[in-house]
């Protein structure tokens, strides 16, 4: 005797109530954090070449930045990713740096020992008639390396790595989920977390 089935349109149907009035924690943007932690890299080699205008002078998504105490730890999560035993975790760290943080670009900065101003040097190399003497001038110029750091795009960094946009994209967002990763379980298993995230809670 064949065994008899129950048909699942027969089974009582159970009734799932909604969830009210439940506050939830608001899902960060990890795009937003690390842009706000190269902001801050970048910041601080300005200053530290004594060049703020440079860094006054970017768009003004470029010039919000985190926390020292953030960065601390966002330098650490990124760290953490050379420690990764896989194949690419020394590309997904420069692919996320020069998107993020930017590439760094030497160039020459001229300035004056003495007070006199920057063009006097530019008459000198351009063979202008009245020109200072060359020998006196430079005694008083001050010869400077300086960066100018600008973040890359996909495809620009594509172009370095001699690869396609695809590739390049495909390791930057498993970079992004590991450090999503990263920082929750930071917070699950130590209780720290992001200034930047603390007290941010919408309700349901």
């Amino acid at each position: 005797m064949l065994a008899e089935y129950k048909y699942i349109e027969d089974e009582p149907k159970e009734i799932v109530k909604p969830v009210t009035n439940v506050r939830f924690k608001v899902d960060f943007d990890i795009t937003n954090i690390l842009t706000r932690f190269g902001n801050w890299s970048r910041r601080g080699i300005y200053l530290r070449q004594n060049t703020p205008s440079y860094y006054q002078s970017q768009p003004k998504k470029l010039r919000e930045v985190c926390s020292d105490n953030d960065a601390m730890l966002i330098d650490k999560a990124f760290l953490s990713i050379l420690a990764l035993n896989i194949a690419q975790s020394k590309n997904i760290y420069n692919i996320l740096m020069l998107y993020y943080f930017g590439e760094k670009q030497v160039i020459t900065d001229y300035a004056s020992t003495s007070g006199r101003v920057r063009s006097e040097w530019k008459r000198l190399a351009q063979d202008v008639h009245g020109a200072p003497n060359f020998k006196q001038l430079s005694r008083k110029i001050r010869e400077d390396k300086i960066y100018l750091i600008k973040p890359l795009s996909v495809q620009s960094i594509a172009d370095r790595m001699q690869t396609n946009w695809n590739a390049v994209d495909k390791l930057k967002k498993s970079g992004e989920d590991f450090l999503n990763g990263y920082f929750l379980s930071l917070k699950a298993n130590a209780g720290i977390e992001l200034e930047m995230l603390k007290d941010r809670f919408i309700s349901g």
